[in-house]
């Protein structure tokens, strides 16, 4: 096959943008109005490592738990990697990038939505659709980039929260931290796309009870059950991780050989191998299970039991 050919397939796969939400505004426009609400960045650093970026969820305050300005961050950052491979405009650093790790700052991953924002902003049916909308897009085109990502799961990882670690192709997670859907004991399921992803993880069975007993998880029963694929010690996440995805980046080293005169992978190679596994799960059957998960999302939140809950924080 021509370098040519490949370049125009592999490129053509991934510069589609699949819109998912039956919600009519451009998703754009929901991009901007969330970017408004509430605190917190996300970070995106392609320098990190050789081959490898990092993505960091900052919002110490509230556990790193998502605003509406993150929210937004978190997409434009996924423009970013789609953009950095497709080589447009390139540094070194972006032209060698592999790899993600995407953390949450200090001693917690995520606790998900920010709820003093959802309160004030995002508790009617209509914003949660927005809000919805914009987070399964996000993290559909995340998931299918040609990169290969891990989350460094420190602390908590909590509803939405949970539901970013399961777009991400591996998970790195440490002994103390732990898991838990807990979307049952507000009243409502899955917003952002996280329910068939556990599936695809773990299994019908498994994530039956994951989702449907809103079960902690530890970081031993995560490891136990397929959900995370190394342990670390607490604080270690982000190093463990980088020694899991070393591979994706270099050829396994020789003995005594040094780091400088390691040879990298072949970037195109290694996305490639990774646009094949995307590639492979982009069914029409998963399509219509993410608008049947964003249809009955919406049709609780914002409403009913849900409101009760959501008053209650």
């Amino acid at each position: 096959m021509s370098s040519f050919l490949f370049k125009r397939g592999f490129s053509s796969f991934f510069s589609e943008r699949f819109r998912l939400s039956p919600v009519q505004e451009n998703l754009n426009v929901i991009r901007e109005e969330l970017r408004q609400i509430g605190r917190g960045s996300v970070e995106f650093n392609s320098s990190f490592l050789r081959g490898i970026g990092l993505i960091t969820l900052h919002n110490p305050e509230r556990h790193n738990a998502l605003s509406g300005k993150m929210m937004a961050e978190l997409a434009d950052i996924v423009d970013k990697l789609e953009n950095i491979t497709k080589d447009k405009t390139n540094s070194k650093e972006e032209n060698d990038l592999v790899a993600l790790i995407l953390s949450g700052d200090g001693n917690t991953f995520c606790s998900g939505l920010d709820l003093s924002v959802a309160k004030s902003h995002i508790m009617t049916p209509e914003n949660g659709k927005k809000m919805s909308s914009l987070m399964q897009d996000a993290l559909l085109r995340f998931s299918r980039l040609p990169l290969i990502s891990i989350a460094a799961i420190e602390g908590y990882a909590l509803g939405g929260g949970a539901e970013l670690t399961t777009a991400c192709d591996h998970r790195c997670i440490s002994a103390t931290a732990k898991i838990r859907f807990v979307h049952v004991k507000m009243a409502t399921t899955p917003g952002w796309g996280g329910g068939g992803r556990l599936i695809n993880i773990i299994g019908k069975t498994k994530a039956l009870r994951v989702l449907g007993a809103s079960e902690l998880l530890t970081g031993q029963q995560a490891y136990d059950i397929g959900y995370a694929d190394i342990i670390a010690k607490n604080g270690e996440t982000i190093n463990k991780s980088k020694e899991f995805l070393d591979p994706y980046v270099y050829f396994s080293p020789k003995e005594g050989e040094l780091n400088a005169e390691r040879k990298m992978n072949s970037v195109k190679a290694v996305r490639g191998m990774k646009a094949i596994i995307a590639k492979a799960n982009d069914s029409g059957a998963q399509r219509n299970y993410v608008r049947f998960e964003h249809a009955l999302f919406c049709s609780l939140w914002g409403q009913g039991e849900n409101l009760t809950e959501l008053k209650k924080k």
